[in-house]
């Protein structure tokens, strides 16, 4: 059986997946191919191959034209990721089973994908609403994080039995085995918070409050602050936003706009305390119950909306002017919300928390066994 693992973004999702292909590439039958599009992903794959002591399949880059090319320097990063799809499907065809980890792969089947098994292993578990969720239906079989997950997708139709399975989420895998890596970050001792706002234009708190939070942590003894925003920020203005704020650093504030620490759950499993609206790594946080503050200046109507679930596991604040007494009183106040962090958590991301890369590869394999029979019954 060919296997071929598609890293179409950018390397957040080596850490989602490169310990299934390791799984699944020792399994008995089980061929597999690794392609990327980003380059930097090589590095990232070896790095956590090395940590986790892992065979390495082949790793191959996928076919980019000159004018997806083009489109990459322009930053057109969605346009570009469509092409690059396009451009690989003869490529693609020629294997048994494609696993993706973006929703998006799923137009892969509308633009001639036929003779391979198209699998999504996702890549966060986040409450926020996503676009496109209902490509998902167009997978053969979707491997879920959790019950959480799970429940939402076949309240909504976009998953039927027997084409999905509940695995829990690999990257816990990979940050096992990474963690031993780890290093303090600051000289001075201090407990750190962690600023961590999201790319989604409507939901971020980027723009409104990173000002607030820099300037309040300098004017602080209690905390130093990392600030880690979603990777995605940065695709535009050609490097010049990431400059700006990479001069906001200083001995007790680090910025960091694109190290393998924003990927890995360095930030996430070390801090204190997190600041953040809609990303999904609050739920990486949690598996430590800590306190939380969700940052909403847009003033969203966000009580009892299921896609703002996790805005319950902390205190929220609107106004920039109210972020810095709300770090001064999270610890204080976590005891309101550690015991719906604990449940939301399980929900999240299931029992047991580690082996998910082996429940992953294991769910493979089985769902591809199953489908020889039908195939031969069908002809």
């Amino acid at each position: 059986m060919k296997i071929a693992f598609i890293y179409i973004a950018e390397p957040y999702q080596c850490y989602h997946a490169a310990s299934v292909a390791s799984a699944l590439s020792v399994i008995p039958g089980c061929d597999v191919t690794e392609y990327y599009s980003f380059p930097e992903t090589v590095q990232h794959l070896a790095r956590i191959r090395k940590a986790m002591h892992a065979p390495a399949p082949p790793l191959r880059p996928l076919y980019r034209s000159w004018k997806t090319r083009l489109l990459k320097t322009a930053k057109r990063l969605d346009q570009e990721r469509l092409r690059v799809l396009r451009e690989n499907i003869g490529e693609l065809n020629q294997y048994d089973v494609v696993v993706a980890t973006e929703y998006t792969a799923g137009i892969l089947k509308e633009m001639g994908l036929t003779r391979p098994r198209l699998v999504l292993l996702m890549h966060g578990a986040g409450d926020r609403y996503v676009n496109d969720d209902h490509l998902v239906r167009d997978f053969d079989l979707a491997l879920l994080p959790g019950p959480k997950v799970e429940a939402y997708f076949l309240q909504n139709g976009i998953i039927r039995p027997g084409h999905y399975n509940v695995v829990g989420y690999p990257k816990f895998d990979v940050f096992e085995a990474i963690r031993h890596e780890e290093q303090p970050l600051f000289p001075n001792g201090k407990p750190f918070a962690l600023y961590n706002p999201h790319y989604q234009r409507n939901l971020t708190s980027y723009s409104a409050c990173m000002r607030t939070v820099l300037q309040g942590f300098r004017d602080q003894t209690l905390y130093n602050l990392v600030v880690a925003p979603h990777i995605k920020i940065f695709h535009k203005g050609f490097g010049v936003k990431a400059h700006l704020l990479e001069r906001q650093a200083s001995q007790d504030i680090l910025v960091d706009t694109g190290s393998p620490a924003m990927l890995d759950m360095t930030y996430t499993s070390q801090a204190a305390l997190y600041i953040g609206d809609v990303s999904s790594q609050v739920y990486e946080f949690l598996a430590e119950p800590r306190p939380c503050i969700f940052l909403n200046p847009g003033k969203l109507k966000w009580r009892d909306d299921p896609y703002f679930l996790h805005w319950t596991l902390g205190d929220v604040v609107e106004d920039p002017a109210d972020i810095m007494p709300a770090v001064a009183q999270a610890q204080a106040r976590h005891a309101l919300y550690r015991p719906l962090q604990e449940k939301l958590f399980r929900e999240t991301f299931g029992t047991p928390l580690l082996g998910a890369s082996q429940r992953a590869a294991q769910a493979i394999s089985d769902f591809m066994k199953k489908q020889v029979p039908e195939q031969r019954h069908a002809a």
